[in-house]
């Protein structure tokens, strides 16, 4: 774990100002923002005038529900403060979302449709489900 962190300091860059970011070495146009490491992540893809987050997590749900996410989520807008900054919500995430959206910290989502998550437990994708078959936990 220690050569992954050294690794990602020595990548860590500032976007207008904003710190934590790091270009991610699969992805072309796209950055990781580690600036709330170990509570939380997220992706950042960026291309003309347009910013696509991806891959948001708050690793504990003791954290979660703690404004962590808001956090993280304003510190992209302020690094992209002119660009517009859109996602694609699954249903159990859609209400933070809209609050994000509601607080001017994301423009648009563009998803308007159903779209359970992945996550086999999760009550809210995936709620008449009442068995163990297929669970997952993240």
């Amino acid at each position: 774990m220690k050569y992954i962190n050294e690794e990602i300091e020595e990548n860590e860059g500032t976007i207008n100002g904003i710190d934590g970011f790091c270009e991610n070495p699969r992805y072309e146009n796209c950055y990781i923002y580690y600036g709330m490491m170990p509570t939380a992540k997220c992706w950042v893809f960026t291309e003309n005038n347009e910013v696509e987050i991806h891959n948001v997590i708050v690793y504990k749900n003791s954290d979660r529900h703690s404004g962590y996410g808001r956090y993280m989520i304003s510190q992209i807008r302020a690094a992209f403060p002119d660009k517009t900054i859109w996602v694609n919500s699954w249903n159990c995430s859609r209400g933070f979302w809209e609050k994000m959206a509601e607080e001017g910290y994301i423009d648009e989502i563009e998803n308007e449709y159903d779209w359970p998550c992945s996550n086999s437990s999760c009550m809210t994708c995936h709620p008449i489900r009442n068995d163990n078959r297929r669970r997952s936990y993240f």
